[in-house]
């Protein structure tokens, strides 16, 4: 029952079948994989401001007793206050920090989204393909049941054997038996699409959709444009790390004695001696090194990818051009074979193997058409199309 509810949901296209155009955005709207990482960036402004934030000054306050050999008691007091201040050139390094630690984040989630929306689509042309190849299952059944009809009514005629007759009927039954295997093979494609696109309903979809490729050429790749964000947060880093000396202390102090009272300020400037920071300096500076060697290998690994796409797509051209003519004569020759064998012209082997030849050619159409497809979704990934 639940198989044949959603066979019929997955197979009739309505007028309540949703775009894949509006499933996509719906998608990106409630994935909790994405708003995770556009929390990301909410973190990445936080931690900016730790960088960049001013030290708290400090307040000590001090009292005194005083017991002379000779005469009274006495008392006094002491305030001081202390503020760390920032080196200017410094201010400005962990301002630049702050704000590649912010676009690193969004480059994350720019890369993220685009990733998201390169699997969906990518999982929602298995599911178009299957359920295409199911609704051929239904065709070629369809065409063994006129061929096994045909054939009885031959063997009632007594122009073929009961054999032959057989053969069409186990033909016949034997597509039944396949297209059982295509509906749940459709199902488990329909469901991980779901699954994938984090939707916990089910959604008749329309599979009517062709990917093109995007004509926009200025785009950059996500994964480029994140290791550039990693690269520039490492250099600054590095920037930030250059600095032995970040503060100087400003302090005033009023101290108050029995007989004097005492007015003190001044600066109080760290010596670089011991902690010169040349470590955490080195390693930023390695960091950057090797975020510049996995840019350049990604950017030839793109530019090879890039290449082999245009030519995947040049043969699948030529290929979907050349099945679509032999489609086109088999179509005409099953036609020619189904009458034929119907005034005993052609033998049934004859009219099986004409019937084979046009389910495999429709069925290249679909894995070229899902290839297409797949191609252009690579592509427009590559090429930024599917950043924000």
């Amino acid at each position: 029952m639940l198989k044949n509810i959603l066979l019929s949901g997955l197979l009739c296209a309505s007028m309540y079948a949703e775009s894949f155009d509006t499933f996509l955005q719906k998608a990106i709207d409630n994935s909790p994989y994405l708003k995770s990482f556009s929390l990301g960036v909410e973190q990445a402004k936080q931690q900016g401001a730790t960088v960049t934030r001013y030290a708290n000054p400090s307040l000590a306050l001090e009292y005194s007793e005083f017991d002379p050999d000779v005469g009274d008691k006495d008392n006094g007091y002491r305030v001081s206050y202390s503020q760390p201040i920032r080196l200017w050139s410094v201010g400005n390094d962990k301002e630049a920090l702050a704000d590649t630690m912010e676009r690193s984040a969004n480059a994350s989630y720019t890369q993220a989204r685009a990733v998201f929306i390169r699997d969906v689509s990518l999982r929602f042309t298995s599911y178009t393909q299957e359920k295409m190849l199911l609704i051929l299952g239904n065709e070629e059944l369809d065409i063994a049941k006129n061929i096994y009809e045909i054939s009885k009514a031959r063997y009632d005629s007594g122009t073929i054997s009961r054999g032959m007759m057989l053969q069409a009927k186990v033909a016949y039954e034997m597509i039944q038996i396949n297209n059982e295997s295509l509906v749940l093979a459709l199902n488990q494609s329909y469901f991980n699409l779901l699954r994938l696109a984090g939707i916990n309903e089910l959604i008749d979809l329309e599979t009517e959709f062709v990917f093109e490729i995007s004509a926009v050429a200025s785009l950059n790749n996500p994964n480029l444009e994140l290791l550039k964000s990693e690269q520039k947060k490492a250099l600054n880093e590095a920037k930030v790390n250059s600095n032995s000396v970040e503060w100087m202390n400003v302090f005033a102090e009023y101290e108050s004695e029995p007989e004097q009272d005492i007015l003190r300020a001044g600066i109080k400037l760290p010596l670089a001696i011991f902690n010169t920071k040349s470590q955490e300096k080195q390693i930023a500076t390695l960091q950057a090194s090797r975020t510049e060697l996995i840019l350049s290998n990604e950017t030839s690994r793109l530019n090879i990818d890039n290449e082999r796409l245009r030519k995947e797509r040049n043969s699948l051209g030529t290929l979907k051009t050349k099945n679509e003519k032999i489609l086109s004569t088999e179509l005409e020759l099953l036609k020619m074979f189904e009458e034929g064998y119907k005034i005993a012209n052609i033998n049934l082997l004859e009219l099986q193997d004409i019937k084979n030849k046009v389910i495999e050619t429709k069925e290249s159409l679909i894995e070229i058409k899902t290839a297409l497809d797949q191609n252009a979704i690579y592509t427009n990934y590559n090429q930024g199309t599917y950043n924000e």
